[in-house]
């Protein structure tokens, strides 16, 4: 059997949208820096336990952390009836009208990190 190559593109993502260092999650799995690094190039295959602890760590799906999809939501992340509604309501809405909400959105956010940094 051929070995396949597998690179972690999307883990460089994750790691950078969690505010994250590259360095703080070696740590986090106790491997070493430079492994994380031929993780994402697909040098080497992490063991499937590292990358689960990875998947917890980041609070993501493993198939985000292999490249399998695009979407960085763990399936086992729990969302509320309020949540799923939002969430139908936005995708009824045409594309100018989602460009609005997702500027508000961004607004709120903005403000709110201006106040805690306040």
């Amino acid at each position: 059997m051929k070995f396949e190559k597998t690179t972690m593109k999307n883990l460089k993502k994750i790691v950078k949208a969690k505010n994250r260092s590259l360095t703080s999650l070696a740590i986090d799995l106790e491997v070493s820096q430079e492994a994380i690094s031929q993780y994402i190039s697909g040098k080497i295959k992490p063991k499937t336990s590292t990358i689960i602890k990875m998947s917890k760590i980041l609070n993501t799906s493993t198939d985000y952390l292999l490249d399998l999809t695009n979407n960085p939501i763990s399936s086992n992340c729990k969302i509320s009836e309020k949540e799923n509604i939002l969430i139908s309501n936005y995708r009824a809405l045409n594309i100018d009208e989602k460009i609005l909400v997702d500027a508000y959105v961004q607004a709120m956010v903005d403000l709110r990190n201006i106040d805690k940094n306040s």
